[in-house]
């Protein structure tokens, strides 16, 4: 875009200055070397012009071209300047100082520059061009079409310049124009590439996806070796809904070039957007291998990783997208997002804040940071924080979402139940929202409602598809739908499901081990254990190991505990499960070994509770008893304890001692249905019918507030 004038026009301020250049053709020379690219000599050459006295504007101008193409924007400038100085008319350096301006991407001066260019040489179409992108990029799109209509006037002796207004038009955002513009140019030249190319690029820009197909597909006929067009044509059919059709289009164009980029990149894209996210994170690696300084591709990288439940995996990709823009607001967001998913909310913070720093009034960063606020203890001040999004933001179905569960933090349940509704209303296929309308309900006592509200999130959550993230997604939340609701077995599957399937986060894995052994169904199949044992997850190794020691597989469990690599914030956790196991399988010095090792030489209750459970596992009943009993000495609120010694004086045949520890269990939590159960057996026992079918009748109502459908294991079937 840059001019270099040959032509040395003679002014009268060399005179003026009393000076005139001992070597005349320096300036020749200087023209030469930047016309053969030796810019740094070109430009040694015009200040040896300048130095020798000939101070005009041509010199000045083409001095500026030569710091243009040295990259010394800034100072190129300051040239153009001075040669206008000397010459206000000199329309040449005004050109040459717009697209100096415009590169700097100094918009608003580079467009006064081209304005002043036009008016003095309307004739050049350059200076039209010029203006037209600047005004483009101040998005001042109508402006910008009246300097895209003066490039007619130059279609009849070049009619390229309607593909040049084709481009400028569709960048501006006048499809239809931009089409017209391609049409009239394949009226002239009906064999052009280029025409159709364009033309399909504003039919696409039009959504005009079926046009914009056939209009690619008549230009691969006539180039079928062109890479962009293939992935144009790729594109297309990807936002129609053609994916596999796209995907061939991406790979015909990597065929002709393995390395390209845009390709890559759109077929990781392709990927992400129908959900099926580890072929989206291949494609995306290939495409990082190709160029590593893409801001938007490191962020859509941590983005798939992050929705494949992997958050601390998506954290390092965040960040590389904020060392190439460390104002890329979005980022800083999505690290905050991720940091949550994980609980780190405190943590979560600072990005929210930095996110905020950049764009004040970023809703989504305001509605994040409130949710991470309430998380933390600042119940107030995230809820005006989630308030102040929705004021900026009404339409946000997820803000709406956290002001619900805010307000339930803080019991105001009328507040939360209009929140969620609001939500509803504005995404009625948001199934989890039904499901946190219903536990609203149940907390204000509509079971039947409730129950509704959970039909609605099944509802949502039919026709699930298992081969993409988000539909095994959908399986998890299905499944603790079916919990709520007390359809156990239909919920089992699906949790085991997603499980066994290995591609989300192993929190299900968690879940599903969890509503095994409520169901006491403690023959864990195989195919379940196995994915368990891989899981990259220590809790859900953890959990597994747990649910070994009560399936009776003590050595199993200490396998898996040996095979569990060492985590700074869960090494108490693993040695007391390998207590347990060692206590489960009756070793008790080998249990209380391992706990005395933690706690020192102090009797403390988890040490006493390992030594009575692992009597209790040998059938030493009375010793168990003893054990316990220390326990809720040292620890009066030890629930496990308490529903121990209720058991066992019911093994012992004393039911009144058991109605003694079940009393007490109630007093440590009222919540829990177990030791209304256990007064139930106590009762009965004591043959007082009435009294244990009322203790019974107590337990599934708590069953019941808390969501859940007494079966036949709440009677001992599957206890």
């Amino acid at each position: 875009m840059r001019t270099c004038e040959h032509a040395l026009t003679q002014t009268t301020d060399a005179q003026a200055t009393g000076k005139r250049h001992d070597d005349p053709g320096a300036f020749e020379q200087a023209n030469a070397a930047y016309d053969a690219g030796e810019y740094q000599r070109a430009l040694e050459l015009f200040d040896s012009v300048i130095d020798g006295g000939t101070s005009n504007e041509v010199v000045f101008n083409n001095r500026g071209a030569c710091l243009d193409a040295l990259g010394r924007n800034h100072e190129a400038v300051e040239s153009y300047n001075r040669a206008i100085s000397l010459n206000p008319k000199y329309e040449l350096a005004w050109h040459n100082l717009g697209n100096s301006l415009f590169i700097q991407e100094l918009d608003r001066d580079a467009v006064s520059a081209y304005a002043q260019a036009s008016v003095l040489k309307p004739e050049r179409r350059e200076n039209w061009t010029g203006l037209a992108s600047g005004l483009i990029r101040l998005k001042r799109e109508r402006r910008a079409k009246l300097a895209i209509d003066r490039l007619s006037d130059f279609a009849d002796t070049d009619d390229s310049v309607l593909l040049t207004q084709a481009d400028l038009y569709l960048e501006a955002g006048f499809h239809n124009r931009s089409a017209e513009c391609c049409e009239a140019f394949l009226k002239k030249h009906p064999e052009s590439p280029a025409g159709y190319a364009r033309l399909g690029s504003a039919q696409h820009e039009a959504e005009q996806y079926d046009k914009a197909i056939g209009t690619f597909e008549k230009a691969l006929k006539l180039v079928p070796m062109d890479k962009e067009l293939w992935n144009n044509l790729g594109y297309t059919n990807f936002v129609s809904g053609n994916l596999e059709r796209a995907l061939m289009c991406f790979d015909r164009a990597l065929g002709i070039d393995p390395k390209y980029k845009n390709a890559w990149y759109n077929k990781g894209y392709a990927f992400h957007g129908a959900d099926r996210l580890e072929e989206a994170v291949e494609c995306y690696m290939k495409t990082l291998a190709l160029d590593r300084h893409d801001k938007v591709l490191w962020n859509n990288l941590g983005n798939a990783l992050y929705n494949l439940g992997r958050y601390s995996d998506s954290v390092p990709k965040f960040v590389e997208a904020i060392l190439i823009d460390p104002d890329y607001e979005i980022a800083w967001t999505n690290i905050g997002n991720a940091l949550e998913r994980m609980a780190l909310f405190g943590e979560a913070i600072p990005y929210h804040d930095r996110s905020l720093e950049i764009s004040p009034s970023f809703d989504y960063a305001l509605y994040a940071k409130g949710f991470c606020k309430a998380m933390t203890g600042e119940l107030e001040e995230g809820y005006d924080l989630v308030a102040e999004s929705l004021d900026l933001n009404p339409a946000y179905d997820e803000a709406w979402k956290a002001r619900s569960a805010i307000a339930g933090m803080m019991g105001r349940w009328d507040d939360a139940l209009i929140s969620i509704e609001e939500s509803l209303a504005l995404n009625p296929e948001f199934d989890q929202g039904w499901v946190e309308r219903g536990e609203i309900l149940l907390r204000t006592g509509s079971a039947e409602a409730a129950q509704a509200s959970f039909e609605m999130a099944l509802k949502c959550l039919e026709n699930v598809q298992t081969d993409t993230a988000s539909g095994l997604a959908a399986l998890i939340r299905r499944g603790e739908v079916l919990a709520r609701m007390g359809r156990f077995d239909e919920a089992l599957a699906n949790l085991e499901t997603v499980a066994i399937s290995g591609k989300l986060d192993s929190s299900c894995i968690s879940k599903a081990l969890q509503l095994r052994r409520f169901l006491g169904l403690m023959d864990l199949p195989r195919a379940m254990r196995e994915v368990a044992e891989r899981s990259r997850d220590t809790k859900a190794r953890l959990d597994l190991a747990s649910f070994l020691i009560d399936a009776g597989d003590h050595q199993g469990a200490e396998r898996v505990l040996d095979a569990t690599p060492e985590v700074a914030n869960r090494s108490s956790e693993i040695a007391l499960l390998k207590a347990r196991a060692k206590a489960a399988s009756g070793n008790v010095d080998g249990a209380v070994a391992i706990a005395s090792r933690m706690a020192g030489s102090a009797p403390t209750a988890e040490v006493l509770r390992l030594e009575a459970e692992a009597l209790e596992a040998k059938g030493e009943l009375e010793a168990a008893t003893s054990a316990y009993e220390k326990v809720m000495r040292i620890c009066p609120s030890d629930l496990r304890s308490a529903l121990a010694l209720a058991r066992l004086s019911l093994a012992s045949g004393e039911p009144k001692d058991a109605l003694v520890y079940s009393v007490l269990a109630v007093g440590i939590d009222p919540t829990d249905w177990e030791p209304h159960k256990l007064r139930s057996d106590a009762f009965a026992a004591m043959g007082d019918r009435t009294r244990a079918a009322s203790e019974l009748s107590e337990a599934k109502g708590l069953l019941a507030r808390a969501g859940l459908k007494a079966g036949d294991w709440l009677r001992g079937d599957r206890a």
